[in-house]
């Protein structure tokens, strides 16, 4: 199994791909796409810059002096980073930093991959974690979204007619129906229902969900200041819903970042005179 430092090298690498890219995005005339994919591309690079770049950089270090939640974090964080560069790999029109974008994708990727395995030390994190309401809440966002997405494509299956979500940014589909359905949405589920039930993992499943939720949330908010900074934000009622998620998220998520009483728990094992998952 590779060590873990060698693992942590690969984030560091997606984290300072991540930073140079994203500031080129924000601060030169880099992307080639219609207006409204250039505001979405400069409100992640906004949430990247400020959001998730800092928040690796604090976690990979908390990481490396051996915190299983930091670990848990950094897990979070690359998942954001995942989602994030695989929507610029594949709907965004090539420009001179698309070479780091698949770079910030390829090295995100293989550090989650690889790190998984090595997180056995996860099971006690996230004990401090408001049980039932941090999986009712997670439960919601999967319902909320899967609704709104599969809604949207058997809109598109029955009548024909793109929504202007697409059509806007001159594209066929959007990448975030199989990447919310197939990957992220699931993967909440999952968490919520780990957490829900009390089992192994979950609590380390549905802090790491927090994390990229709460970053998700924020890019939408970075879209709706840079369309204000253009004179073009419209219907303020998305960055209110989003703003919405990205408070309850990073609130539910402080109690997770408490360090676990126990943090050498044998993988798959509860601890005697601790329960990680009790209601607070």
């Amino acid at each position: 199994m590779p060590r873990t430092s060698r693992i942590d090298g690969l984030a560091w690498v997606a984290t300072a791909l991540a930073a140079v890219a994203s500031a080129a995005g924000l601060f030169t005339n880099v992307y080639r796409d219609v207006a409204p994919m250039v505001d979405q591309a400069r409100g992640t690079d906004l949430a990247t810059l400020f959001g998730a770049v800092p928040a690796l950089v604090f976690a990979l270090r908390a990481a490396h002096r051996g915190s299983p939640t930091g670990r848990v974090v950094v897990v979070g964080a690359l998942a954001y980073l995942i989602y994030t560069y695989a929507i610029y790999g594949f709907q965004v029109v090539v420009s001179p930093v698309t070479p780091l974008h698949i770079a910030v994708l390829g090295f995100a990727t293989w550090s989650v991959v690889l790190m998984v395995p090595t997180m056995g030390r996860a099971v006690a994190v996230g004990g401090h974690l408001r049980r039932r309401t941090t999986s009712a809440f997670l439960g919601l966002v999967v319902v909320m979204f899967a609704a709104l997405w599969i809604g949207q494509i058997m809109s598109i299956v029955t009548s024909g007619a793109l929504p202007s979500a697409i059509t806007d940014l001159h594209l066929p589909t959007s990448a975030v129906y199989p990447l919310d359905l197939a990957f992220a949405l699931p993967l909440l589920g999952l968490a919520a229902y780990r957490l829900g039930r009390g089992l192994p993992f979950g609590a380390a499943l549905a802090l790491g969900g927090l994390v990229f939720a709460t970053l998700m949330a924020l890019s939408i908010l970075g879209l709706s200041l840079v369309q204000q900074a253009n004179g073009s934000l419209g219907d303020p009622s998305m960055s209110v819903g989003f703003g919405a998620i990205a408070v309850i998220a990073a609130v539910l998520a402080g109690r997770g970042l408490v360090e676990p009483d126990h943090p050498h728990a044998p993988e798959g094992h509860a601890l005697e005179g601790h329960a990680p998952n009790t209601v607070r």
